[in-house]
């Protein structure tokens, strides 16, 4: 019986769970591994800095799976050995003949000086809460959302939380005393989406007086004096900071040679195969490149849909079903505040090279993304 192992329980390890619970009876012995007890989508947190829902609201706990053949080992990684195809977690040895890398990405705020100390991590639940209650109280001054480096997962989240804060602080009536800024190493908002989507978010950001700086790599920021300093010598003060921090893959994936100089691992685009036979990397962990060049984008319906692949891949293998071809197709929602969502919708292996079409904001985008939402806990969760 062919064993194998998910390293991640989030989007993309809870996908491949799901489409593989019933050949793990009899074909398969199935072994999803996290560290975590419960699983909760970034969106989640956009939420809560709206006010729109509470920390807590959207968490679904692992025991409450839906897959009943599938062994969920609630436990942290912290060996893989490819050469002798094993797992060493901190209570249990797991040895597999194919193994799925879904471990997602590490913050490393500290890859820039100060940054951890002197800003909101827009990445980390209790720290947005905590943005949320600065926001609630803020009475003018500058606030700056600075993503720190490049990749990061859920490209339009940084933009989606200017808009955000925008949006509290017109309904607190204190929006005219404030400034927003925005800064990125990128050269536009969501290079991948082309030069028409940026420019369309570029504008959303203007119509709400959000300061749009593209080009600016901080490096170091100084919590006391609350000014970023950039790599090009400019600077920047601010009241109060939020930053997506710097990504890479876990330490654990890293000590396992996986890793390349992108600090991600490379994988082969349509198979997501790594280097090493029988051994995959999805999600945020993965290094992938477009057929055009520009990197794939990490977010959770990417991963999704390559977990959607893998485990089509590995029934084949079983025997249970033709293998699939990934298409890069997804649809993302940019949260713009007045309770409206602007749908991008994707294909990024158009024959043609990637096409990406942005809707108008509206309250029914809004409502597509909560549907989103519901759609695959109700999928991957009992209630």
């Amino acid at each position: 019986m062919d064993r194998i192992v998910i390293l991640g329980a989030g989007f993309a390890g809870l996908t491949i769970a799901a489409e593989l619970d019933a050949a793990a009876e009899g074909k398969a012995q199935v072994t999803l591994v996290d560290r975590n007890a419960s699983f909760q989508m970034g969106l989640a947190m956009e939420w809560v800095l709206a006010g729109r829902r509470l920390p807590d609201e959207g968490q679904r706990w692992y025991g409450r799976l839906r897959t009943h053949h599938v062994r969920f080992v609630h436990d942290e990684v912290v060996a893989i050995d490819p050469s002798s195809r094993v797992i060493i977690t901190k209570a249990h040895r797991l040895e597999y003949d194919h193994l799925v890398v879904a471990l997602g990405a590490e913050l490393a705020p500290e890859l820039v000086p100060g940054l951890a100390q002197g800003a909101y991590n827009l990445c980390d639940m209790s720290s947005v809460a905590q943005l949320r209650d600065r926001v609630a109280t803020l009475d003018g001054g500058r606030v700056v959302v600075l993503i720190a480096s490049v990749p990061f997962k859920c490209p339009p989240a940084p933009y989606e939380y200017a808009l955000l804060i925008d949006d509290v602080l017109r309904r607190r009536g204190v929006r005219e005393r404030t400034e927003i800024v925005l800064t990125t190493p990128e050269p536009q908002p969501m290079p991948v989406a082309g030069k028409a989507v940026g420019d369309a978010v570029k504008a959303m950001l203007a119509e709400h007086r959000i300061e749009f700086r593209p080009g600016m790599k901080p490096r170091a920021v100084d919590a006391q004096r609350r000014v970023v300093t950039y790599e090009d010598g400019s600077t920047q003060d601010y009241t109060v900071l939020a930053a997506m921090p710097p990504h890479r893959a876990p330490q654990v994936v890293r000590d396992s040679r996986l890793t390349d100089a992108s600090g991600f691992v490379p994988v082969k685009l349509g198979s997501f195969e790594t280097e090493i036979a029988n051994v995959y990397a999805v999600g945020d962990v993965a290094a992938l490149k477009l057929p055009n060049g520009s990197p794939h984008p990490k977010a959770g319906v990417f991963a999704e849909a390559q977990g959607f692949f893998v485990a089509r891949t590995l029934l084949a293998w079983l025997g249970t079903g033709p293998p699939l071809e990934y298409t890069g197709e997804g649809v993302c929602y940019i949260d713009v505040g007045d309770d409206k969502a602007a749908p991008v919708r994707a294909h990024l292996l158009h024959p043609e090279g990637p096409r990406l079409v942005l809707e108008p904001p509206s309250a029914l985008g809004l409502d597509e993304k909560r549907q989103f939402e519901r759609e695959r806990l109700e999928k991957w969760f009992e209630t």
